[in-house]
């Protein structure tokens, strides 16, 4: 399975301001700011990756059912959710991606409890 089967994209983080109701923001708890990702083409642009998650998209035979998966970048706070985990993206794009780290696996907490390997744009789940 690639990253490409799993309608990766690379995104990028913005926080801006709340200016209140009226503002166009859909929130009514206090808040000061909100986060957006926004798609973006090249890898350098890049603070992490969204993609759906290997296991559950094998599992339900396509997207439909399916969460996302988003790992981001070690220039990424360490309070920006989802964490703990940060990689090196080594590669050109999507289609040769590596996610590199300590251990370089994603395992993803609660839930699914997905682990895996990306590597060279291919997905390598990990066994167990």
């Amino acid at each position: 399975m690639r990253l490409s089967d799993l309608e990766a994209f690379f995104v990028r983080r913005e926080v801006r301001a709340c200016a209140g109701p009226g503002s166009g923001c859909s929130t009514t708890s206090p808040h000061s700011s909100h986060e957006y990702h926004y798609p973006t083409e090249t890898i350098a642009d890049a603070d992490g990756v969204y993609f759906l998650c290997p296991k559950c998209f094998a599992e339900n035979g396509g997207p439909i059912g399916t969460h996302s998966v988003i790992c981001w970048r070690p220039r990424m706070p360490a309070e920006v959710l989802p964490g703990p985990g940060r990689w090196e993206f080594v590669g050109t794009g999507l289609g040769d991606l590596t996610l590199r780290a300590g251990s370089s696996s994603v395992a993803l907490r609660g839930g699914c409890a997905a682990h895996f390997f990306v590597e060279q744009g291919a997905i390598r789940m990990c066994a167990g």
